[in-house]
């Protein structure tokens, strides 16, 4: 499984979505069992960012974010948002930028590989050398192109 943490600006409302349609898009494993993802994390983005009055399109998950077959299912062929609010890892955010060819914004750090300990903790086993894709930094909405 990977590893993730909570990245600069999770929780709060992203310059780069005002004024555009937003998709929330997340992973049932591994980022549900790190806290950061997962259908509830979802549904609390979307009850915040409709707060600040952002227009959310709804929301998407599957049990591997990770997986092109399920992002080009979910994502793929809707036109009903402009960006893709991503929280999962790098691979399934990337996966979410090429099945739906608009900007991800993903406000989560992939730390690396690891595994669930007995009692239900996601331990790092290896850390990652280097980002499987072109992230920007959280200021300029991270968005994968």
């Amino acid at each position: 499984m990977m590893v993730m943490v909570p990245g600069e600006g999770y929780g709060s409302v992203p310059d780069g979505v005002r004024g555009k349609r937003v998709l929330i898009w997340t992973c049932n494993t591994c980022a549900r069992f790190c806290g950061v993802g997962g259908r509830e994390r979802a549904e609390e983005a979307a009850a915040m960012l409709a707060s600040e009055n952002v227009c959310v399109a709804g929301t998407e998950s599957a049990s591997a974010a990770c997986f092109m077959s399920k992002a080009r299912e979910r994502l793929g062929g809707r036109d009903d948002y402009d960006v893709v609010l991503a929280l999962c890892c790098d691979l399934g955010a990337g996966c979410a930028a090429k099945a739906s060819g608009r900007p991800v914004i993903n406000p989560v750090d992939t730390l690396g590989v690891g595994c669930l300990d007995e009692e239900g903790t996601p331990r790092l086993m290896r850390r990652a050398r280097r980002r499987m894709y072109k992230i920007g930094s959280y200021s300029t909405a991270r968005r994968y192109q």
